[in-house]
């Protein structure tokens, strides 16, 4: 076999074709390195973008964890809101129907004054002369004890004397020294000679000096003074009924009441006991008071009476009155109990009694 000659052009074209493979090989590396290290820096975005969204919705969490906890703390103290406004309504309600019924009580209390008005101007208008006929017999040199009027000031109209066992209950607390609760303190602190010489204390016992000059003759009265507790103004005579005609007695009875200091509370119920008790009882009563009780059975003191703790003790204490027996009330007003009036009305109205205020220059 003939060998084949090797020429230049042959080692030529071999070289060319290695050198344009080599460089299509070179070529493919270079795009194929090129193409690797755009996926590795996509594939490192896309871990840092992934670590990004994670960081996002750990974040998006503790937000939320924050706000649902808002939320429950804002619906905590709209319910604690709603249960203050609920009890603030109770309390609203509540104080409305209070006032509601003191004004009832006020209104109540304004009519009785009106009618009390009509009333004394009633009286007043429709005074006669007593003096006529039973003044006559009654003063015609037979009283045993006499009293020194101003003019026709000696006589009232309404007041029942004519029974046959008169009971002369007293007032001698010590709102019996004045008119207004600022006046009794600062009277209260003076000597018993100054506290006896109060105007309002002496127009209650000229008072009572007419009443007992005013009683029939042959009949029966007992008089009792009363504040804290009863007791018979004569000393020894408790319980016993005293003759209007036994000037001693009628005269001593006075005499005792001008030596009366005021002093303590008011305790109706004790006044009311006495009439209980009296044997036999009487058929006529004639309280000389300023006011509601300010004491009830228990004769201990208390600091603060309110105006329901005396009408209370009000209603107590006539609970303790006999059946049947008339109850006459000469008031002598006290600042600050404006229920005082009404009350001794309408107990003179139930027991077909009378109700006076005297005014200021009688007797």
């Amino acid at each position: 076999m003939r060998k084949r000659s090797i020429t230049p052009t042959s080692f030529a074209f071999l070289d060319i074709m290695f050198c344009g493979f080599g460089a299509v090989v070179l070529l493919v590396m270079i795009l194929n390195g090129d193409v690797l290290r755009k996926r590795e820096q996509h594939s490192v975005d896309m871990r840092a973008e992934l670590k990004r969204m994670v960081a996002l919705e750990s974040l998006a969490r503790q937000n939320l964890d924050s706000l649902t906890s808002e939320v429950q703390q804002v619906q905590l103290r709209e319910g604690e809101v709603q249960r203050q406004s609920s009890a603030l309504a109770d309390k609203l309600r509540e104080t409305t129907a209070r006032t509601q019924a003191a004004e009832a009580r006020t209104r109540a209390s304004q009519s009785a004054a009106a009618r009390l008005q009509a009333q004394e101007s009633v009286l007043r208008n429709s005074i006669g002369l007593i003096r006529e006929k039973r003044a006559a017999e009654w003063q015609g040199g037979k009283r045993p004890v006499g009293f020194s009027g101003d003019g026709r000031r000696q006589y009232l109209t309404g007041l029942k004397l004519g029974g046959e066992r008169t009971l002369i209950l007293f007032a001698s607390s010590a709102s019996m020294l004045d008119e207004t609760v600022v006046n009794v303190i600062r009277r209260k602190l003076l000597p018993p000679e100054v506290r006896r010489s109060a105007p309002k204390w002496q127009r209650a016992v000229r008072t009572l000096h007419w009443l007992i000059a005013n009683l029939r003759p042959g009949k029966k009265f007992q008089v009792y003074g009363f504040n804290s507790d009863a007791y018979p103004l004569l000393p020894g005579s408790a319980g016993k009924w005293q003759a209007t005609n036994d000037q001693a007695a009628l005269t001593a009875t006075i005499n005792a009441a001008r030596h009366i200091t005021p002093i303590g509370g008011t305790s109706l119920y004790q006044a009311f006991e006495v009439a209980r008790k009296m044997t036999p009882q009487p058929d006529s009563i004639i309280i000389l008071t300023d006011g509601l009780p300010t004491q009830g059975p228990d004769k201990a003191k208390q600091k603060l009476v309110s105006a329901e703790d005396r009408r209370e003790m009000f209603t107590e204490a006539i609970r303790r009155i006999p059946t049947g027996l008339a109850v006459n009330t000469l008031l002598f007003p006290m600042e600050g109990d404006p229920e005082a009036a009404g009350s001794f009305w309408q107990l003179a109205v139930m027991s077909k009694g009378s109700f006076i205020t005297p005014s200021r220059d009688w007797p």
